[in-house]
């Protein structure tokens, strides 16, 4: 163990439960399983999370009751569940890790699900367009205090070492301790006990049903975030009240549908946004409180135990990124830890049809087998051309395979996008994706030759066996009269440091205009967007665009969407707005176009009159995001 760590891998006690260290896996829903059941691919993940070190695995939620059955989330309602989670926790006990399940019930958020129909604490509907939720009543409740208590006795059965309560982010028992949410006059409503009483009753009767010595956790909300909601001295009113009835450990989040900040994190959120509130919870109880939220930098996480606010951290995104963070923390490899840049891709994957889980900086992630790096049946000597994170990551892949890899860049230093993308408010963090492929490749010896910009006969004089065109994308510029005047610019040249006026227009609402606009902003500039999509950030995911809209509020920004510029004039613009009127709209000292890219790819086909074995990835194939960049060049690395 490295000597810069100082608690991270120390032993704790939950209950009668001994834990290795003190990094845990929350529940986070990876949307693989099939029929509520844990498959091949569900198995293979945890697997590949349990032997990368952690401590503890608290599995998805475990659905407690069969009207919420989804086939995306595991059930654990009837006991035919428990050989298959038998099974499951056979093998992640066997990879040296312990592993719990979550209990959950949808309460009022379950819209999505069809035949579901919500139920809640009071019939208040999470959204004025959702249905409006059956209030239950008391002798309903007695009667989910059963499901629960039966699920748990399940979850003993099938193996599992502890089970947790999902008491947080607004679902039904998160619901039953918020003021915001519970609005009840009987003994399930009114004050902090009252309101914490269903939560009390499940804990006893567990206890009661599966054992004194089974440990039974309550994952809760330190704070709602939301006028009205739970408060931090709400929270640690009810945390006692827990502990008082059986609880073994506190497991502290925060924010609920609607908050803000959201419920997780993205990369505007400081990391460890939610120790504070697990440092009050933990001032309160005399249990192990562990604490979420941006943790999975393990010098700052050790700082955490360190100071005293936490006694377990809970990482979820960061395992996704990098299964072995903690052996690597261990062993004292921070720069080789595969990072997450909070960038939510993994929640934000697409609802309708469901997408199983993924990431940006970690192609294999919910594809570990299919994704397996095996060493090459041959070397070969292969030629990337570009450095961007396809370039790069197929760079990492071929080298650990094996194979003889070069580099080549035009640019003065390689990230291609990446660099612009990271150059955004708040987006920083996005370079250690590129600070971690870079490193990989100087330890696995690829060199990388920037400033130099290949022709095909120099590609063909240096022989190789394989060429990786990955050159990237070029912003798009519209076809409107009087694009090329001057004063108009591409969102790259801004965000690549280029001047601009005091006011300026910025062609497009999506990801890229409103970063540019919130950039510029920030930097003093006054700001209109103009978009032709009824919304602004159509392209981005949920929680990425709600926390940039609520940014961006206190901004000298304007938008206007539904508006399309049809020409580009010395200082002004000529649109066709919302409501089909022709205005001319001017002063404007720069125009800014962020109106998408498309590939740029120059060479494959001389490349290919040349005879070589050549393969377009990246942008230079199809311009997407950088998830789909960097999973091109994973695929092409383990194909050659």
């Amino acid at each position: 163990m490295t000597q810069r760590l100082q608690m991270l891998f120390t032993p704790i006690k939950v209950g009668g439960l001994e834990l290795k260290n003190r990094i845990i896996m929350p529940p986070m829903i990876e949307r693989l399983a099939t029929d509520g059941v844990p498959n091949d691919a569900v198995k293979d993940f945890y697997a590949a999370r349990a032997r990368g070190g952690l401590a503890l695995i608290v599995l998805t939620p475990g659905i407690v009751d069969i009207s919420m059955a989804s086939p995306i989330q595991l059930g654990i309602y009837d006991d035919s569940f428990i050989p298959g989670f038998r099974q499951f926790t056979d093998l992640i006990h066997s990879c040296g890790a312990r592993m719990g399940i979550q209990l959950m019930h949808l309460g009022r958020q379950g819209g999505e699900i069809q035949g579901y129909r919500p139920v809640a604490p009071s019939p208040i509907p999470l959204t004025p367009r959702d249905e409006v939720p059956h209030e239950l009543t008391t002798g309903e409740v007695d009667g989910l205090v059963e499901e629960f208590a039966a699920a748990a006795r399940r979850a003993r059965d099938a193996g599992f070492d502890m089970v947790e309560l999902h008491g947080c982010h607004g679902y039904l028992l998160s619901s039953f301790l918020s003021p915001l949410t519970n609005q009840r006059h009987d003994r399930y409503g009114g004050n902090v006990a009252n309101r914490a009483r269903f939560v009390v009753e499940i804990v006893k009767l567990i206890k009661e049903r599966a054992g004194r010595d089974f440990p039974v956790s309550v994952r809760m909300n330190g704070s709602d975030y939301m006028p009205g909601g739970t408060t931090a001295d709400m929270a640690r009113q009810t945390a006692a009240l827990l502990v008082e009835a059986g609880a073994d450990m506190i497991g502290v989040s925060g924010g609920a549908y609607g908050s803000y900040p959201v419920i997780v994190p993205p990369y505007d959120q400081p990391r460890g946004c939610n120790v504070p509130l697990a440092a009050a919870i933990k001032e309160a109880v005399k249990v192990p409180v562990s604490v979420a939220g941006r943790l999975d930098d393990p010098l700052i996480a050790d700082g955490v135990l360190v100071s005293g606010k936490a006694d377990l951290i809970a990482v979820a995104r960061g395992l996704l990124a990098d299964p072995e963070l903690p052996n690597k923390a261990a062993r004292g490899d921070f720069a080789g830890v595969r990072r997450c840049i909070a960038c939510n891709v993994c929640i934000d994957g697409d609802p309708t049809p469901v997408s199983p889980i993924t990431c940006t900086v970690n192609p294999e992630a919910g594809r570990e087998r299919e994704m397996a790096i095996t060493p090459a049946a041959q070397r070969r000597k292969v030629m990337v051309l570009g450095a961007g994170l396809a370039g790069l990551e197929a760079a990492r892949v071929a080298a650990v395979r094996g194979h003889q890899v070069t580099v080549y860049e035009e640019k003065a230093e390689p990230g291609g996008q990446w660099l612009l993308a990271s150059k955004p408010p708040h987006k920083e963090d996005h370079l250690l994706l590129l600070r971690y492929l870079l490193g990989q490749l100087d330890r696995l010896g690829v060199e990388i030759k920037c400033g130099m910009k290949v022709t095909a006969a120099a590609v063909a004089r240096a022989r190789p066996d394989v060429v990786l065109v990955a050159t990237g994308a070029r912003p798009l510029v519209p076809p409107i009269p009087g694009v090329d005047s001057p004063g108009v610019l591409t969102a790259w040249d801004v965000l690549g440091g280029v001047e601009v006026g005091k006011r300026v227009l910025v062609a497009g609402g999506g990801l890229t205009g409103m970063e540019t606009a919130e950039f510029l902003a920030e930097k003093g500039r006054e700001v209109v967007v103009v978009e032709m999509l009824p919304r602004v950030g159509a392209d981005m995911g949920g929680t990425v665009r709600w926390h940039l809209m609520n940014r961006t509020k206190g901004l000298n920004i304007k938008t206007f969407v539904s508006t399309r510029i049809v020409e580009i004039r010395p200082g002004g613009v000529v649109v066709v707005s919302r409501n089909g009127a022709v205005e001319t709209w001017e002063a404007f000292d720069t125009i800014v176009l962020a109106c998408g890219v498309k590939p740029r790819d120059e060479l494959s086909g001389e490349l290919v009159g040349a005879g070589l074995d050549v393969h377009v990835i990246g942008d230079a194939a199809r311009a997407r995001r950088g998830l789909e960049a960097i999973r091109s060049g994973a695929e092409m690395g383990r194909r050659l």
